[in-house]
């Protein structure tokens, strides 16, 4: 997962931090995908197994429409799911500087129209989606992640689509029941290596 109080760095800028630009390359659903790290991100060295869990939930699903990536990092779930499903409209938003232009330099290299944006989600961002997906900052605290649930509560369509990845040592628990409090149906959709895949539908209003 995402942050931590000594790993601020994987949410929030650090421009102290020296640059390490580089690629990683691995196999997703029978693809090689190329995608661009730098140092101070996310699970710079490998993809994150519960991010790539989390896609394959999805994908599992039927989604359509405007998808939002909440902390989307280097763009590794908004990339897979683009590159997956052509005609999604995905955003990603992370207040991490050097992963949004990572993000948007792997998306252009693949000729995916994916918008990635550097701003804090819970400072707000005014829109509406059909779906949100997040692999949220658990390290952060829960104030934190259930302002991610909060969001998406209040920017997803009234039969939206919530996914959301958590490892079941960290919390999934009382992700699930944070969960019930903000949606009228939650349920678990998979549980690997740990990592608990979270479904919400229907925002509360």
């Amino acid at each position: 997962m995402k942050g931590g109080s000594v790993l601020t760095h994987y949410f929030k800028n650090s421009e102290n931090l020296p640059h390490n630009r580089k690629e990683i390359t691995f196999r997703f659903l029978g693809i090689f995908y190329t995608l661009q790290v730098d140092a101070g991100v996310f699970s710079k060295t490998k993809p994150d197994d519960g991010s790539l869990l989390l896609v394959e939930n999805v994908l599992n699903h039927t989604i359509k429409g405007k998808v939002l990536d909440m902390g989307c990092g280097y763009g590794l779930i908004s990339i897979l799911l683009k590159h997956q499903i052509k005609d999604l409209d995905v955003t990603g938003i992370d207040v991490n500087e050097r992963a949004i232009a990572c993000a948007n330099e792997s998306a252009q290299k693949m000729n995916l129209d994916i918008k990635f944006l550097n701003q804090d989600i819970l400072l707000g961002y005014d829109d509406v989606f059909d779906s949100i997906v997040t692999n949220p900052p658990i390290r952060a605290g829960k104030k934190v992640v259930y302002g991610f649930f909060d969001y998406a509560q209040r920017h997803l369509n009234q039969d939206g689509k919530l996914f959301v990845v958590i490892r079941r040592q960290q919390g999934a628990a009382s992700a699930y029941k944070a969960l019930q409090e903000r949606f009228k149906h939650v349920e678990r959709l998979d549980l690997k290596k740990g990592f608990e895949i979270l479904f919400a539908q229907y925002p509360l209003t």
